[in-house]
């Protein structure tokens, strides 16, 4: 439970960046348009994070079991990405704050 909760918000903070790269949603979440650096730096992220948790998760058991499990996962943080987008936008930036925090307490209770 604890591992599917890490790799879920890893990515989540993962898409979360990749909307943050596109123009409608910068809108959104900051109220403006990032330069195209931050853009770039936002894009650059959110692709390493989706990476990291697929890595993550092909280290962690049998490749073919475990690329499906990190396709459950980003079903299910891509649907929460959407939702969030759509209802909450206000609040997106207090809603991955605490996604990161309560990521790295699962992953630190995964590893004890």
């Amino acid at each position: 439970m604890m591992f599917f909760f890490f790799i879920w918000s890893i990515s989540s903070l993962g898409f979360f960046a990749l909307a943050s790269s596109m123009a409608k949603h910068q809108k959104q979440i900051f109220g403006h348009e990032l330069n195209s650096q931050k853009t770039r730096y936002a894009t650059i992220i959110g692709w390493a994070l989706l990476i990291i948790a697929l890595m993550v998760c092909v280290v962690s058991g049998s490749v073919s079991n475990m690329i499906s499990y990190w396709l459950g996962a980003l079903t299910f943080a891509a649907l929460f990405t959407g939702l969030c987008l759509s209802y909450l936008e206000t609040k997106i930036k207090r809603i991955a704050m605490i996604i990161a925090v309560l990521g790295t307490l699962s992953g630190f209770i995964d590893i004890l």
